[in-house]
């Protein structure tokens, strides 16, 4: 009986292993291409369009979980400004116990916002040495928008937002300002790309399942969400190529637009190669947008992707140790 079960048990880890391997295997990995010569220099335009009355932070904070290593903190700070709603920006802080200072991470939330998958990136993150700041999505959704222009003060607001995170970790005792890193997943990599494109003070980004222009993915994505908005609005008589051309023409916030402002050198994109969500082909077009920056393909679509969870994290955690220059 006893040599039943071991055989049995050893059948379902040789089951997991192979699986893991098939998985595992199943990547197509790049570096960043080689003739890449930086990025463009942030005008002054830009920069003005994207600031803020700087002030005191004004940060309530509240412990909500603490193991060996971490506590995670509930912290709660009014925006710059509100442009969709007038609402707290709210994180998630992963701090390490340790004296000292911390390379420190700011993770986005997919659309649906913060769930197991961005956990466990920081949970991960942390048990090894980092500070994660988890931001929360706004209650206000990109599909709510009834406009480009308000598409267009949606992903402002979200800059800014992310800016202000910034700031409120530069003021922490234990973040090493010269040590940040951002790293976003779907929708949150679109935003991570183009926080990257605006603030100097990102040092790498990791970019998981990011694609654009967001016109590109508004009219491409087989999202149920998103095709249910396209459609509302074809039923009102506007064309497919009408929406294309205002969301073009109108949403300045766009990775594709600001991608020639991010360091191909200090950036890892994950693409999924089956994506339907966010097409493959905008994956591409925002990869060749900042310049070929080191990719991951992955075999699978955008939700299949949580397959690779775990390859991305050791992935993910390695590019920023390798950035921070941390052994």
């Amino acid at each position: 009986m006893l040599n039943h079960k071991t055989t049995s048990l050893e059948l379902v880890l040789q089951s997991i292993l192979a699986a893991g391997l098939i998985v595992f295997s199943s990547c197509s990995h790049y570096g960043c291409d080689p003739a890449y010569v930086g990025p463009s220099k942030r005008s002054a335009e830009m920069l003005k369009y994207y600031s803020y009355p700087r002030q005191d932070v004004g940060a309530k904070v509240e412990k909500i979980k603490e193991n060996r290593t971490y506590v995670i903190e509930r912290v709660e700070f009014p925006s710059a400004i509100n442009g969709p709603a007038a609402e707290n920006i709210k994180i998630d802080y992963y701090a390490q116990k340790r004296e000292g200072k911390f390379a420190t991470v700011l993770i986005l939330p997919i659309a649906g916002g913060i769930d197991f998958s961005v956990r466990g990136f920081a949970n991960h993150f942390a048990s090894n040495g980092f500070n994660c700041a988890l931001v929360h999505s706004r209650k206000v959704h990109l599909e709510d928008a009834q406009t480009a222009e308000q598409v267009e003060d949606y992903f402002r607001q979200t800059v800014l937002d992310n800016k202000k995170a910034l700031d409120y970790l530069v003021g922490r005792e234990e973040v090493d300002a010269n040590r940040l890193g951002c790293f976003g997943l779907s929708l949150g990599a679109i935003k991570a790309s183009m926080l990257s494109a605006v603030d100097e003070r990102l040092k790498c980004t990791v970019l998981g399942l990011a694609g654009g222009s967001i016109a590109d993915v508004a009219l491409l994505s087989r999202e149920k969400k998103i095709r249910n908005y396209i459609k509302s609005l074809v039923d009102e008589g506007i064309s497919p190529e009408a929406i294309h051309t205002e969301l073009s023409a109108k949403v300045v916030t766009d990775p594709v637009k600001l991608a020639e402002y991010v360091d191909a050198r200090n950036v890892l994109m994950y693409i999924a190669a089956f994506d339907r969500v966010v097409p493959r082909q905008c994956g591409d077009k925002l990869w060749e947008a900042i310049g070929k920056p080191e990719v991951i393909y992955l075999f699978s679509g955008h939700y299949s992707s949580f397959l690779y969870l775990p390859y991305a994290e050791m992935k993910s955690l390695s590019f920023f140790k390798k950035k921070f220059k941390m052994g």
